[in-house]
């Protein structure tokens, strides 16, 4: 039986598989956000599933900045003004999510396209549950 027709010969839908921040897997395609980060949606791609060659999940961290940002968000609570004390709150939330890391996902296609796209810490299990529907449908094929 061909994948794009069922018993009585009509094609089968496309059905939606995973919806989430980083894209859209589908039966036939992945709608990708490509060059998305913390602070940029990204661009729309369409990928035809028969074109995606792996897919892969990264997490990212900036280590030095972070380290770097904790110990000036830390000194600045000594300070005696409230502006330096919110400059320092504000300079540890960033250093605790610069060390806390981005799930990235990266969409390979047969045409050496890397396309990379990555989110916020905590949304580390949805990049998970994209990048695995993308890896039964490579598998299904």
């Amino acid at each position: 039986m061909n994948s794009q027709a069922s018993m009585a010969g009509a094609p089968i839908s496309e059905q939606t598989l995973v919806t989430g921040i980083f894209g859209t897997v589908t039966s036939k395609r992945v709608i990708y956000n490509r060059s998305r980060g913390w602070f940029s949606g990204g661009s729309r791609e369409d990928i035809a599933l028969a074109h995606v060659t792996s897919v892969r999940i990264d997490t990212t961290r900036h280590l030095l900045w972070g380290i770097l940002l904790l110990l000036v968000g830390l000194s600045l609570f000594g300070a005696q003004t409230t502006n330096g004390v919110l400059a320092g709150i504000a300079c540890v939330v960033l250093a605790v999510l610069l060390l806390w890391g981005s799930p990235t996902v990266y969409v390979n296609t047969a045409g050496q396209d890397r396309n990379r796209a990555s989110s916020w810490p905590w949304h580390r299990q949805q990049a998970a549950e994209f990048v695995e529907a993308i890896r039964r449908q490579i598998v299904q094929r």
